[in-house]
């Protein structure tokens, strides 16, 4: 995966490099560097550059991964100082091995003193533990490029690859149009990684999401399902949803009729022997008009499991207990469906399904153990202010995204403070926020009266929406 490095990059490695670089080192024609990525990081980070004459390449992941390294990364960009390469134009990033040792210390020819070495350990005769060797990245053709984002393993990504493979030939046109395109989900960590994983397993598990409300569960439902290429549908929970909705049930259907040309064929033909049909001969090869027949008219969930789609049950503990029942049977390793009227029905094996819920939430109930189990549990964390701060810059200025920003970091802290809340769960929402960036865009109004507008009149609760708007009011 080719990396754009960009001035802006060069320049922040050059203000960060004696701060932020901790030590730098060498085993063979590897470079190390040691960092901090930020002032009140915890622990460092390695980053290990390769440079064979044509190209640089880095064993490195970091906060711009999550976004395809957008906006270049200034980690990358240390590399334009250990080798004094100023006009460095692009790298290639490939995944880090898992073991890193040095046999020699360059920190002091680069900061004048010593390496403060915490991750790399230095073995000068070179006989270290053996380094974890690094597969080279899969070369994606351009219908598969947005892969490279997730920064999949290679044997995950292979697999993920021979699915959407199978996908092309078995789709029909109209499922393909329901299969999610150009998903804006960015990673918050490895919650990606590990839904596609348990997707793929060889008896595949169903991922259970979950996450705060606006932490992007049902969005990344969606790019699971463009990962995969699969047509998306989707079960919300609810005491509607019941059997007759996931499965189906009987209602009547014309009976096929005989095709004109056929009836056309036989009436010539008889003419031609001098007995042409009557009228009742017509109706009765025909079918006649209003001949009816009692069928099976599968439910949604049928419907997902007979043609291999993905299915989204989203809020999974407020369904019905006859709902639940239903999908405890499908979720074990037969992946089988009762259907009354239809007996056994084997899913087909492309079918996938995920869940999402939002724990503890008013009319929320528990799992059961025994269906919890039948689950890959993920939590989706809340979305860093980092990448907010990306997503609403793709709209709106760098000011006013540190000002959207802001007010979101501050009603966030409202709502989950850990000494005491002060506003509810409604006071907060990333598509309002997000709604708010896009109508500032469009100029429809002044940012103050957008931004109070978008975040406070939905709410229902008229002290709240004084308490969120006196907050806006004071950033900005």
């Amino acid at each position: 995966m080719l990396i754009n490095i960009t001035p802006k990059n060069i320049a922040l490695a050059n203000s960060k490099f004696k701060e932020y670089v901790l030590a730098i080192g060498s085993e063979g024609s590897r470079m190390f560097v040691e960092y901090i990525s930020r002032s009140n990081a915890s622990e460092p980070e390695v980053i290990i550059f390769q440079w064979d004459g044509d190209k640089i390449s880095a064993w490195h992941t970091c906060e711009a991964a999550k976004s395809g390294y957008k906006n270049g990364c200034w980690h990358l960009a240390l590399a334009a100082i250990i080798y004094h390469c100023p006009d460095l134009k692009e790298i290639e990033v490939i995944s880090a091995p898992d073991q890193y040792w040095i046999q020699e210390d360059h920190t002091y020819g680069y900061l004048g003193h010593e390496g403060k070495f915490q991750k790399l350990a230095i073995y000068p005769d070179g006989n270290g533990p053996e380094i974890t060797p690094v597969e080279p990245p899969i070369d994606l053709p351009e219908e598969h490029a947005f892969l490279g984002k997730f920064q999949f393993p290679n044997r995950i990504l292979k697999k993920v690859l021979e699915f959407r493979e199978k996908q092309k030939t078995r789709l029909t046109d109209e499922q393909k149009l329901r299969i999610p395109r150009d998903v804006k989900y960015v990673p918050q960590g490895n919650e990606v990684t590990f839904a596609v994983t348990a997707l793929l397993y060889d008896t595949w598990a169903p991922p259970l999401l979950m996450g705060p409300k606006g932490s992007g569960k049902s969005t990344l439902v969606e790019a699971l399902a463009e990962i995969l290429s699969l047509p998306l549908c989707r079960i919300s929970g609810g005491i509607d949803v019941n059997a007759d909705y996931l499965l189906g049930c009987k209602t009547l259907a014309p009976v096929e009729t005989t095709p004109t040309q056929l009836i056309a064929k036989i009436g010539v033909s008889c003419a031609k022997t001098g007995n042409p049909l009557t009228a009742d001969e017509i109706k009765q090869i025909s079918g006649g008009q209003a001949q009816m027949r009692v069928v099976h008219e599968p439910g949604v969930l049928l419907d997902a499991v007979t043609k291999g789609e993905m299915i989204l049950v989203d809020e999974i503990n407020v369904l019905i207990p006859e709902v639940t029942s239903i999908l405890h049977t499908l979720l074990d390793w037969q992946r089988t469906i009762t259907v009354p009227g239809l007996g056994e029905v084997k899913a087909n094996p492309n079918f996938r399904l995920v869940a999402a819920m939002n724990v503890g939430y008013m009319g929320t109930r528990p799992l059961n153990n025994a269906f919890r189990d039948r689950f890959r549990g993920i939590q989706v964390q809340g979305i860093s202010k980092e990448t907010l701060l990306e997503l609403l810059q793709e709209k709106v200025s760098e000011d006013t995204a540190g000002k959207l920003a802001s007010i979101y970091e501050s009603l966030y802290e409202s709502v989950y403070s850990p000494t005491g809340a002060t506003l509810t769960e409604n006071c907060i929402s990333l598509r309002s926020l997000l709604r708010a960036a896009e109508e500032i865009s469009m100029g429809v109004a002044s940012e103050k009266d957008i931004i109070i507008s978008c975040l406070t009149e939905s709410l229902e609760s008229a002290s709240e929406r004084t308490q969120v708007k006196d907050l806006i009011e004071m950033r900005l």
